[in-house]
């Protein structure tokens, strides 16, 4: 471990400070988590990625586009996404979202934005969607699948799924907006949809969950490589968005990366994968451009 340091409030109510065993919601990093679980499912033959997901969701499915798994987790599906319809509908961010408020406004679309695999386009409906299948095919929760399979064997003791809005999390780092004059109000979150977002996390655990991209200890080597693989378009261009992350380099190092935003809370994961370095940051307020800062 080369640097590792807190710094700031957890609750500025009370006057505690971020330390070691905070968590932290981490938003949409958790997409590369549900994707994981995923390609666990396939590995044990209970599913394959390039079925279409009519097979497990159909109630789900409004649209007649057929549309698989895999193009699901490479964004690159069509469908529309979950806030942007919620949003459309007249439901504000800071409301209670439910699991099921996110599927019954998915089964809504009658159409895709554009057909399947023809272009890329960033959408949480798909991680959620995701998540319904994991459910389903393993016959547990999310959480449950997740904490067995990935969080367990990895020794990620404060990492787990927030798969409702009233869960009382221990050592949670609250949500703060700055306006900029150094004045902090509460950033509202009442999430309880899961599968594109809702992981809460400290740094230490998911140093621990990226350490298994280079040593794979809950998965195959060739599952990996799903994760890592930029899909190409039907007009034969490279995606940038691989199984949950973002593939790319950086003045000629390749990486992987994800980051995150709900609320007041922000988050980066970037590893440089032939320079074999890591990097995390969690944090509980919006005034910094976390991917810059990685």
């Amino acid at each position: 471990l080369i640097y590792y340091k807190n710094f700031g409030y957890a609750n500025i109510e009370h006057g505690i400070p971020v330390k070691d065993e905070t968590v932290f919601h981490v938003a949409s990093v958790s997409k590369q988590i549900t994707v994981m679980c995923v390609l666990l499912l396939q590995e044990d033959g209970k599913l394959a990625i390039d079925d279409d997901i009519r097979k497990y969701v159909s109630e789900y499915i409004s649209f007649e586009e057929p549309v698989t798994i895999r193009q699901m987790m490479n964004n690159v599906s069509g469908i529309r996404d979950q806030w942007e319809l919620l949003g459309l509908s007249g439901v504000r961010i800071v409301d209670t979202i439910t699991q099921r408020d996110a599927l019954s406004i998915i089964s809504k679309q009658t159409k895709l934005n554009f057909k399947p695999q023809s272009q890329y386009l960033y959408s949480n409906s798909n991680f959620t969607l995701l998540a319904e299948i994991v459910e389903r095919v393993s016959g547990k929760s999310l959480n449950e699948f997740a904490k067995e399979r990935i969080f367990g064997p990895l020794g990620m003791e404060h990492t787990f799924f927030k798969d409702n809005y009233w869960k009382v999390i221990p050592n949670k780092a609250n949500s703060y907006y700055d306006d900029g004059t150094g004045n902090f109000v509460d950033s509202v979150l009442n999430y309880g949809a899961y599968g594109s977002t809702s992981l809460n996390t400290t740094a230490t655990d998911f140093l621990k969950w990226m350490e298994n991209y280079k040593n794979p200890a809950i998965c195959r080597k060739e599952t990996l490589q799903i994760m890592f693989e930029n899909p190409a378009l039907t007009d034969g261009t490279k995606c940038s968005y691989a199984g949950g992350l973002f593939v790319g380099e950086y003045k000629g190092h390749p990486y992987i990366e994800h980051g995150g935003a709900d609320a007041a809370f922000r988050s980066e994961m970037m590893r440089f994968t032939e320079e074999d370095v890591d990097i995390v940051l969690l944090a509980n307020t919006q005034n910094m451009l976390m991917k810059d800062a990685a």
